[in-house]
């Protein structure tokens, strides 16, 4: 239940081995790479980098073929429901398990055809987007019923097709009785454009020209040799094979989830073979030898030699060393915690991971964090619904790692939600029978126990600073002075108050007041310790009497325990007491819908609250009195599981594939 301790390793091995031993390590999953040069067995002049630019490019390249195959095909191929996805099984493999199926499988085949099949796809949707503006063309003349191209065959008259406005057409039409032997049909009309045929003898021509050209008509020229009528016939068979190409390739895709599946191991692998072989630019290497080094647990270190032996036969030579204090702010974080605690994890992770030389702030948190968040929400029946729902989830459905991790650190956070429950008497706003406090009625006892709760976790804090400085060489005076300090200050604030309210016929006043006084006088001390004139020191020493005002606002902070619970509790209580207004037919039918409902959302707020609120509280008023942070996460050389789940191959598995 803390910081795993490292080791920093370093192998020298046969360049014929250099691959075996990379695809060890990432079979393995608990090494981390880092540049060979800051190992332990190092020569100037031995060792050379090595460029791999062309391989990793190689890799790429065969990898983008594969996801724009695989993009494209998963387009066609129907999706399961969100709840059929969580109700599957994810499959997983091992990295040998995926260079089989790539190196068994015709992928290369399979997409050459699909790419053979997007190209046709996208002809024949230029086609139909053809065939379609065509058919509307048509369409708009299929009234005419004649070959347009015979008008180009008259001797002595002129036939014209064309659009107008239809604001022009009387005026037109009025025009055109002046001229004899002139002819004008309407073919279509919409609401703005009319269609028509004009015919006039060629002794008119000019001025009949001259006049359509004022009324705004627009010659069409037909570009079909059939009648509109036959044209259009002929469109829409062509349109039907079109469409019933397009839909036989899209069946065709449909079926192909197998291929699907397929291709995405192989993107799997081409993806891991590329993080491989990036990693191998932290590699140097001699005419012969590959040196490597990195970072691996204390407690997998013989397990990195065995698989080491087994690969390379005994041809390498492995160095182990400590973790020297000069590495301390390099060397990757790993957490291992209590699988009650290791939920709490994300908190950390999302704030910042400890240094090497701190402690885990993990399972210190977990506790209060829980029981703040209970306190926030504070009703058994919120607290259920949560435990239960997520329950049933993880039973029915399957998650990812992170996401199953989240439910279960919420699932945890539910249990101190009864436990709260229980003591305000609350279930869905209803009081219980047995109530020891009441959100209702109870607000100062709620604040006080809101604000020893607060007093209890910054005193804890404040323990653990003091262990930390402690435990460091030349710090002890720091950790009486920084931290007993404050220490002693609040138990002297403790004390004070409890003589004035609880006990008052007792010392514990005076004791209070000798205690402050002290504990002041040694902050100002513990401050001077970080200036370096005697001027610094008496001005540092001074500032830190500054941290009085921190640490009221500190516990006062902590009165948003009773606050959010107060608060979600008089509004739970309020809903219920809207639905009994209602009456008994409604009371029994939409009242039970309205109760799902704004229960629902005052469950969602209260949670969203107390998640939020309770982290704050971790962050600045826990963290701040001994947390530095500052860790780099520990990033082992693995498969990049970005399109399918891997697992960790074992020396069995190995043995096997050799």
């Amino acid at each position: 239940m803390a910081i795993v301790q490292m080791q920093k390793f370093h192998v020298l091995t046969f360049q014929k081995e250099q691959q075996h031993v990379l695809q060890a390590l990432q079979n393995f999953q608990k090494a981390e790479l880092l540049p060979a040069d800051d190992g332990i067995l190092v020569s100037e002049n031995a060792f050379t980098s090595e460029n791999i630019s062309a391989q990793t490019e190689a890799l790429e390249n065969e990898l983008t073929r594969v996801l724009l195959g695989k993009a494209f095909l998963e387009s066609y191929i129907p999706k399961p429901s969100f709840i059929e996805g969580l109700r599957k099984k994810p499959t997983t493999y091992t990295l040998s398990q995926l260079a089989e199926i790539t190196e068994a499988s015709s992928w290369q085949t399979v997409v050459d055809e699909l790419r053979q099949k997007e190209k046709r796809l996208r002809i024949l949707e230029q086609e139909r987007q053809d065939l379609s503006q065509a058919e509307d063309e048509l369409n708009r003349w299929r009234y005419f019923d004649e070959a347009p191209s015979v008008l180009k065959t008259l001797k002595h008259s002129v036939g014209l097709l064309g659009t107008l406005p239809n604001e022009q057409m009387t005026h037109l039409t009025h025009e055109l009785e002046k001229y004899p032997s002139t002819y004008c049909q309407t073919i279509q009309q919409t609401t703005t454009t009319t269609y028509l045929f004009v015919l006039f003898h060629k002794v008119n021509q000019k001025p009949i020209q001259r006049l359509l050209s004022t009324v705004g008509f627009t010659e069409y020229h037909y570009p079909f040799s059939a009648k509109p009528s036959e044209a259009l016939s002929e469109m829409k068979s062509k349109m039907a094979e079109v469409l019933e190409e397009e839909q036989s390739i899209k069946n065709q895709l449909k079926q192909m989830s197998a291929e699907a599946a397929t291709l995405t191991l192989v993107a799997e692998y081409y993806s891991s073979a590329i993080v491989k072989s990036k990693s191998q630019e932290k590699l140097l290497r001699s005419k012969s030898v590959t040196s490597l080094a990195g970072w691996v647990p204390s407690d997998e270190a013989s397990n990195l030699e065995a698989r080491l032996q087994q690969i390379t036969k005994g041809n390498y030579y492995l160095v182990f060393e400590e973790v020297k204090e000069e590495e301390i702010p390099n060397v990757p974080i790993l957490l291992k915690n209590h699988r009650f605690v290791a939920p709490f994890e994300t908190l950390i992770e999302m704030y910042s991971l400890p240094q090497y030389d701190e402690l885990d702030p993990t399972p210190f948190m977990a506790p209060f964090y829980a029981l703040a968040f209970g306190m926030m929400v504070a009703d058994f029946g919120y607290g259920l619904v949560l435990f239960l729902g997520i329950l049933l989830a993880k039973h029915f459905f399957h998650f990812e790692a992170s996401m199953k991790r989240s439910l279960t650190f919420f699932q945890l956070c539910a249990v101190p939600t009864m436990m709260w429950g229980l003591i305000y008497g609350s279930f869905f706003g209803a009081t219980m029978p047995i109530q020891l406090l009441s959100n209702q009625s109870d607000i100062t006892e709620i604040l006080i126990i809101s604000v020893v709760f607060g007093f209890i976790q910054v005193f804890f804090a404040l323990i653990l600073k003091f262990y930390l400085l402690w435990s460091r060489k030349n710090q002890k005076l720091k950790a009486i002075f920084q931290a007993g300090s404050w220490m002693v200050f609040l138990l002297s604030g403790a004390s004070l108050a409890l003589g004035f309210t609880i006990l008052p016929e007792t010392p514990l006043t005076t004791i209070g007041l000798t205690g402050i006084i002290v504990s002041l006088i040694a902050v100002v001390i513990g401050g001077s310790f970080e200036g370096e004139t005697l001027v610094g020191k008496i001005g540092t020493g001074l500032y830190s009497l500054m941290d009085l005002t921190n640490y009221m606002s500190d516990l006062v902070s902590y009165t948003r325990l009773m606050a959010l619970g107060v608060a979600g509790g008089s509004i739970a209580a309020a809903f219920n007491l809207i639905i009994s207004f209602l009456p008994p037919v409604a009371r029994f039918t939409i009242g039970i819908v309205l109760f799902i409902l704004l229960h629902a959302i005052n469950i969602f707020l209260s949670y969203l609250s107390a998640y939020v609120h309770g982290i704050r509280l971790q962050y600045l008023e826990f963290f701040g009195k001994f947390f530095t942070g500052g860790g780099r996460a520990f990033t082992p050389l693995k498969a990049s599981e970005k399109y399918v789940t891997i697992t960790p191959e074992t020396t069995t598995q190995q043995e096997e594939q050799g």
